[in-house]
């Protein structure tokens, strides 16, 4: 939008605010290296860039010397979720030092949890934060309407947000087989964010051939689901924009970026993205300057690694007019590293402030205050007994059961086993625990139970508020006892996650606002979340991050059996399956 006054300040006729000087400039829009550059701003606007920038320079105007120092354009994350764990107010604190300036976040957890009501909420606390955030519109609300009881999202709502400021579009179209078949929702919903020229987010894993070109059809062309370059790759040929993950739930540079390098493709429509970075992760790797790193040490040209989280993601978003780039007229969003293989970030400028000096923050958000709705949301109607853990069946002997199998931290395969039954009661052998699904968000008393293998960690009981997108009560564990009392702990700090051996609680992350973010600084819950992960794993578990299980049991979207409160959840048929078969 046209400025007088930046155009006044580009002539020097009103003093610029900030000067930027003698740093050594990269060029998003040409890839270039250019020494000795001066880099203007007044209010939050770039006004100049070029080799002497003394005319826009007052009595008033504050100089940055960049002598030594390269200039490239504040960091952004294009795929992220920020309603968890820690406030975003926390997060972005991370951010600025990492040198991040703007983000891209569907607030999946708070519209699960808080229908309407969560979206309104993380607008609120996205507009108080000294960074950009651009928001989606959640499409999983609920993921799965056949499992899923969430609090949903009406097509009027979506037309609303998607008119709010900030708001580019949908969220990722998780479940791509019910857009295939012809799910009225999700064409409702995607009709309208096209009626009024917004984007939709991809969602394809798995999906390939004529199904991903069918999905692709419908007008979604972004995806960061790809594990591969081959998956990749194909994607972009058909003008998809891949987002490759490094991030705390997934890794996926090493597998895609040097297959990608190795074809020698255009990496012009690939951006870097996290999809999530949890408070463990910011404190002790980074945010997108870690990301970018890693990309350099696969073999990604440094300028290039630097343009795949800068330019590239603003074009997907159409807004590269605004962001992205360092130039006349573009929002003042930029970043001082000492040198651009180890990506280390000295300053970081945001909306035209120094927001963030050698690893200190300089700015802070302004204040909210949440509603109290926010912190009633566990409503398990009673209190957990260890009765409601155990799987009783009316024989004896044995029994085939449906087993949850675990690959890694997100994917399990579906595994028919024999267990033996004693007095009317399922007993599992060493490295089998129970897990159970309670429903916290309708009072309902709905409880389903499954058993995993392959956790590794003989905890008595574990629970947790926070899944991917139920944000139901999750509970592990091979002591029922143990499991009511976490079920119990957690209903009390109204959310969070809650570690019990031996009838005593051992640890506690409370996350009261909506049940899935705390109210501690990042650091208290980034430690918290190390010495919960480091007990875990102290108990056997062989997992990185044991916790990150717990997120995914209720993920129905991804393979191949899950657990809501209705039941097990067979994935690739999609329809509820039972934990005992019958002969």
């Amino acid at each position: 939008m046209l400025d007088p006054l930046t155009i006044k300040a580009a002539l020097g006729e009103v003093k610029a605010d900030l000067v930027v000087k003698q740093g050594t400039l990269v060029n998003v829009y040409t890839g270039e290296i250019l020494e000795g550059i001066d880099v203007a701003i007044k209010a939050s606007k770039i006004v100049y860039m070029g080799p002497n920038a003394s005319h826009t320079v007052g009595s008033e105007t504050k100089l940055i010397d960049a002598e030594g120092m390269y200039v490239v354009p504040g960091f952004i994350d294009a795929h992220t979720h920020i309603d968890l764990y820690c406030t975003p107010a926390e997060q972005s604190k991370a951010a600025l030092i990492h040198g991040t300036t703007t983000l891209f976040a569907e607030p999946d957890q708070l519209a699960n949890v808080l229908g309407f009501e969560g979206l309104k909420l993380f607008a609120e606390m996205i507009r108080q934060l000294p960074i950009k955030v651009y928001m989606l519109v959640p499409l999983v609300c609920p993921q799965d309407p056949l499992f899923d009881e969430t609090h949903s999202l009406k097509p009027e709502e979506v037309e609303e947000a998607l008119r709010w400021d900030y708001v580019v579009g949908l969220g990722e179209v998780v479940g791509w087989l019910r857009l295939l078949a012809g799910d009225k929702d999700y064409e409702t919903k995607i009709t309208i964010a096209q009626r009024i020229g917004k984007i939709i987010e991809g969602h394809s894993a798995g999906a390939k051939g004529m199904k991903l070109q069918a999905y692709v059809a419908a007008g979604i062309n972004s995806c960061h689901e790809a594990i591969n370059a081959d998956e990749a790759l194909e994607r972009a040929r058909l003008g998809v924009h891949v987002m490759v993950r490094e991030g705390s739930l997934r890794q996926d540079l090493a597998n895609v970026l040097p297959g990608l390098i190795m074809e020698n493709i255009n990496l012009c429509a690939v951006s870097l993205v996290t999809d999530i970075m949890d408070p463990e992760d910011l404190r002790e790797l980074g945010y997108m300057d870690h990301v970018v790193r890693k990309a350099i040490e696969l073999g990604v040209d440094p300028v290039r690694a630097i343009m795949m989280v800068t330019i590239n993601p603003a074009r997907r978003f159409r807004l590269d007019h605004e962001i992205g780039g360092i130039g006349p007229g573009k929002e003042a969003d930029l970043v001082l590293l000492e040198n651009l293989r180890e990506v280390k970030v000295r300053v970081t400028i945001s909306k035209g402030k120094v927001a963030a000096k050698d690893g200190e923050v300089l700015v802070e958000a302004a204040p909210i205050t949440y509603p109290p709705y926010a912190f009633d949301t566990v409503k398990v109607g009673r209190a957990m007994l260890p009765e409601d853990f155990k799987i009783k069946v009316g024989k004896e002997g044995e029994v085939k059961v449906r087993v949850m199998k675990l690959m890694n931290e997100a994917i399990n395969k579906l595994s028919i086993e024999e267990l033996p039954v004693r007095r009317g009661e399922v007993k599992l052998p060493p490295g089998y625990l129970k897990v159970a699904v309670i429903d916290r968000h309708w009072e309902t008393g709905k409880i389903a139970l499954g058993i995993m293998e392959g956790f590794g960690a003989e905890v008595g009981g574990l629970a947790s508020t926070l899944n991917f997108d139920e944000n139901n009560l999750v509970v592990l564990g091979k002591l029922e006892e143990d499991m009511s009392i976490a079920a119990n702990r957690i209903a009390e700090l109204r959310g969070g996650i809650v570690i019990v051996d031996g009838g005593t609680v051992v640890y506690e992350l409370p996350m009261p606002l909506a049940g899935v973010m705390s109210l501690d600084s990042l650091d208290s819950v980034s430690r918290r979340l190390k010495e919960m992960n480091s007990y875990l794993r102290g108990k056997g578990s062989k997992l990185k991050k044991p916790l990150n299980v717990m997120a995914f049991i209720t993920f129905v979207t991804l393979p191949e059996i899950r657990l809501c409160p209705k039941g097990l959840v067979d994935v690739k048929q999609r329809k509820l399956v039972p934990l005992i078969i019958e002969d």
